[in-house]
């Protein structure tokens, strides 16, 4: 197994818990769609930054 994008990766799950938090937070027991759509959208952006912070070498 190749550990090569493991630490994009962990900052794009990290990036979605962290999203996931302040939604959670700020919005009381929302729809499970929104929680869907959030925590994809997070990880797209989650890994666009993830991509540009750590570059395939």
């Amino acid at each position: 197994m190749r550990f090569e994008r493991l630490d994009w990766a962990l900052f794009t799950g990290v990036f979605v818990g962290i999203a996931i938090l302040i939604m959670e937070s700020l919005i009381k027991n929302p729809p499970f769609l929104i929680t869907i759509f959030v925590a994809g959208g997070a990880a797209f952006i989650g890994g666009l930054l993830g991509n540009k912070l750590f570059p395939q070498k």
